[in-house]
């Protein structure tokens, strides 16, 4: 007996929905972080699972159809910015990075059905990451590099990143009817978060867990007695934690690591069983209720009340901290979760808010702002992104890109308030307002292990199941769709088979890298070396000259550039080379003291520096 269009309509959507939870856990344990070989794999399998989904999917409409829309729109809009782009390759990076995020966004409204399912599928990976980060803390080899710095992050790489997942997890905990299942969820979570030492991500934990308070009547005293029984519990195993050496302090040999390990396991399982235990006989009488309400209410009105009068209080100390000078930098140790520093944030958020004001219209170019750092930097210090994506965009893709933003926020922020109200809705509701928020201070655009898996949350939250039933063929669509994933998988694949060529030396390896990725500096410079290498003086030239036509604000090619003219014996373009270099680099290759601009600048007029002793350059290192 054959199936009926609904019935086979909704077991093609398990098997996608099925599909895409696999993404999300792959992108959040083996993206490694910025791996751009990772990136490839991933996101090649997204972009081609959701091509597949495309045939028979139901029309899309609403909401979902505008977030999807103003979303692809921005990877338009990214991959015309390569155009006028000062890094056109980064530009054509990022706009790949972009589609990626577009295809998990589709597949989570393609995909979705129940909500219920989707947060109990997500409570499910997120519990599996906190575990696998704390157990990476226990066991050396699972993360070797926590032995420079100690801070958690495996296995996204990146502390703030898994500090935001442990936000999510804050209402995907709460919902949960079990309480014990919740507790001990929910301080893995707040564990990790405190290990990570993010103090925005304590904050927004905070406030997604008033939120949940606010917005689900039913079980609220549950709620906030399980939330601070998990918070006890996390408070406890973090005193443990900073007891150990090897678990909280940087530079710490394998040993200690090891050592002071299997101390860390025993104690976060002792606490778990502590917590689980306790949770398991939280019993409210009925007629207690109403005060552990009116009680909680207290508490947080008087805490919000002390935040703002020591916020007025010490606001010009805050401030003074928070726009730290630009040459200092917050250390990454547990020290930090006491320290107002902004982390040289206000430095960059100048940097980005400069290049939008020279560039309104289409920015610098997608994928950017590290040239405009180096360009504006008065420290050794730099950075890829503003740690603001809003910012960000606003520098690398001037006000379109800021305004394809907002306008898809908007448009989820739509969807979701229309969207039916349910637990399994809030909690994905607040995770996904968690995201958008996060937004503002952190480089989450450049992590698909954070955008991928809560861009197909919101896509989800944005679908309608009921739908279901109204799934067409449509061959023109599907070939249509299939066709733009190839493409947009080649174009993804492109750079990176350009960067698997660079390291093999051979001018028949350096062709081949140009032809994948014409866009790329690094393959120009790389080649010239060679062709130069092999006395083919003018052709490497040349290939110097495009490297810096490609790029002209690039320091690393203006002194590439200076390096063949100064062996060459052309003293006077070397300097001017060189003299470019730092004009947009001044911590840059031709910046170090008594070094090459020096050098040349002597050479050329006979003038040197007072700081050089002996009136010859320092040996370099």
């Amino acid at each position: 007996m054959l199936a009926s269009a609904p019935v086979r309509a909704l077991a093609d959507r398990r098997a996608i929905a099925a599909a895409a939870g696999l993404l999300c856990a792959a992108a959040l344990f083996l993206s490694a972080g910025l791996t751009l070989s990772r990136l490839v794999w991933i996101g090649a399998a997204a972009l081609l699972l959701a091509a597949t989904a495309v045939v028979g999917s139901a029309r899309v409409g609403g909401p979902a159809a505008a977030f999807l829309a103003l979303l692809g729109g921005l990877a338009v809009w990214f991959g015309l910015t390569t155009i006028w782009s000062t890094s056109p390759d980064r530009s054509w990076i990022y706009t790949n990075r972009t589609l990626v995020y577009l295809a998990f966004a589709l597949l989570g409204v393609l995909a979705a059905g129940d909500t219920e399912r989707v947060a109990d599928g997500a409570a499910v990976i997120l519990a599996a990451l906190f575990g696998w980060a704390l157990l990476a803390k226990c066991v050396p080899s699972l993360y070797p590099d926590y032995g420079n710095v100690a801070r958690l992050r495996a296995p996204i790489d990146y502390w703030n990143e898994l500090a935001l997942y442990a936000v999510v997890a804050v209402p995907l905990a709460l919902r949960l009817r079990r309480r014990v299942v919740g507790a001990l969820f929910l301080y893995a979570a707040a564990l990790t978060l405190l290990l990570t030492y993010s103090r925005f991500g304590i904050a927004l934990a905070c406030l997604a867990a008033v939120t949940w308070f606010l917005l689900e009547p039913e079980g609220r005293v549950e709620s906030i007695l399980l939330a601070l029984l998990a918070a006890a519990g996390a408070a406890v195993g973090f005193a443990a934690a900073l007891a150990l050496p090897g678990i909280t302090n940087d530079h710490q040999p394998r040993s200690a690591r090891a050592h002071d390990g299997w101390i860390f396991a025993l104690a976060v399982v002792a606490v778990g069983l502590a917590v689980g235990a306790v949770a398991s006989r939280v019993r409210v009488r009925d007629s207690l209720r109403p005060r552990i309400e009116r009680l909680a209410a207290i508490v947080a009105l008087v805490s919000a009340v002390a935040v703002a009068a020591v916020s007025i209080a010490f606001a010009g100390r805050i401030w003074h901290s928070f726009a730290n000078p630009v040459s200092s930098q917050i250390g990454s140790g547990s020290g930090h979760l006491a320290s107002f520093s902004s982390s040289n944030r206000w430095r960059w958020w100048q940097e980005a808010w400069h290049a939008f004001v020279r560039h309104p219209g289409g920015g610098t170019g997608a994928g950017t702002f590290q040239l405009t750092d180096r360009m504006l930097r008065t420290s050794p210090l730099t950075t890829t992104e503003p740690h603001n994506v809003p910012l960000q965009f606003l520098s690398e893709s001037g006000i379109v890109g800021l305004l394809l933003l907002l306008a898809a926020a908007g448009a989820a922020a739509v969807g979701v308030a229309r969207a039916r109200r349910s637990p399994a809705v809030t909690a994905l509701g607040i995770a996904v307002a968690a995201f958008a928020v996060h937004l503002v201070a952190d480089v989450d655009w450049d992590y698909l292990a954070t955008c991928g898996p809560l861009l197909l949350l919101a896509g989800a939250l944005l679908a309608r199941p009921a739908d279901a039933g109204t799934r067409q063929r449509r061959p023109l669509l599907a070939l249509g769709a299939v066709a733009f994933a190839l493409a947009a998988v080649y174009s993804l694949a492109a750079p990176w088979l350009a960067q698997r060529q660079l390291s093999t030396l051979s001018l028949a390896s350096m062709k081949r890298a140009h032809s994948y990725d014409p866009l790329s500096t690094d393959v120009l410079t790389d080649w010239a070396a060679l062709e130069d290498g092999v006395g083919n003086t003018l052709r490497a030239q040349q290939l110097y000259e495009d490297a810096v036509s490609l790029e002209p604000l690039n320091a690393t090619t203006w002194a590439a550039l200076g390096d063949f003219y100064r062996d060459h014996g052309a003293k006077l373009l070397a300097y001017h080379a060189y003299d470019r270099s730092w004009h947009d680099d001044r911590f840059g290759p031709a910046g170090r003291p008594c070094g090459p601009l020096d050098e040349m600048r002597h050479a050329v007029f006979g003038v040197w520096p007072a700081s050089c002793p002996g009136g010859r350059p320092r040996a370099t290192p």
